[in-house]
């Protein structure tokens, strides 16, 4: 019972589950499996059988795309309430796979895995949380196309701005006339998703620091001036 309860807690900080009744709730925390990683654990890879929906409740985790180098490109970062998985529910048909694999980017990251077959019921069952899920699907859609656009049109400066724009967005927190962003992200990981190298990062976000157009702390930035987005 001990054990039911505390997913039905993890439950209930899903903010797309808002929509479901408790009784709702109680049916889907049967079928979910509760997993904890630790970081660098890959929860799945490429290939593997897209049968289920992840949900990050405490931690992050990347999709990654790996070269046949074993190079490896940052797609798009997880982050607690967010999920992945979605469109084997949306489109069983065409979704059968993973394309990407996931990896875990912290010590005790902890993961929910929904059956692909039970999410495609809530989703059918609840006009809302569809509607939640495909907006969710379109703004990915939305950033991954405008971070392909940027690594290949422009350049390496420009790139870490459209970085730093994007996480200002998701995760950046005003305050007075600037804005924290704490995307505790190695120069190395943003060097993954600008597809640039890792000292150029460094070199251009300390030029931005000497300009006065931000602050640099450990895996974060507090950006003084706007006019760097413009």
């Amino acid at each position: 019972m001990a054990k039911n309860n505390a997913k039905l807690w993890l439950l209930d900080n899903i903010e797309l589950f808002d929509e479901l009744s408790p009784d709702q709730k109680i049916v889907l925390q049967n079928s979910i499996v509760k997993y904890k990683y630790n970081k660098k654990d890959v929860i799945f890879q490429s290939g593997d059988r897209m049968d289920r929906v992840y949900f990050v409740v405490q931690g992050r985790v990347k999709i990654v795309k790996i070269s046949e180098t074993q190079k490896e490109g940052i797609k798009k970062i997880i982050r607690t309430g967010d999920f992945y998985g979605e469109l084997a529910a949306i489109d069983p048909e065409n979704y059968t796979h993973f394309s990407d694999s996931a990896i875990v980017m912290k010590n005790e990251t902890v993961v929910l895995a929904i059956p692909t077959t039970v999410f495609k019921q809530v989703l059918e069952s609840q006009p809302a949380v569809y509607q939640k899920v495909i907006n969710k699907v379109l703004s990915n859609y939305k950033k991954l196309n405008n971070r392909l656009d940027s690594v290949m049109l422009k350049d390496s400066r420009r790139r870490v701005i459209d970085f730093i724009k994007e996480m200002a967005e998701e995760v950046g927190r005003p305050i007075g006339y600037e804005i924290l962003i704490k995307h505790k992200l190695t120069h190395q990981e943003i060097a993954s998703i600008t597809g640039i190298s890792r000292q150029k990062v460094t070199t251009i976000l300390n030029e931005f620091k000497q300009q006065g157009l931000i602050h640099l702390e450990r895996n974060s930035i507090l950006v003084h001036d706007k006019k760097l987005f413009e």
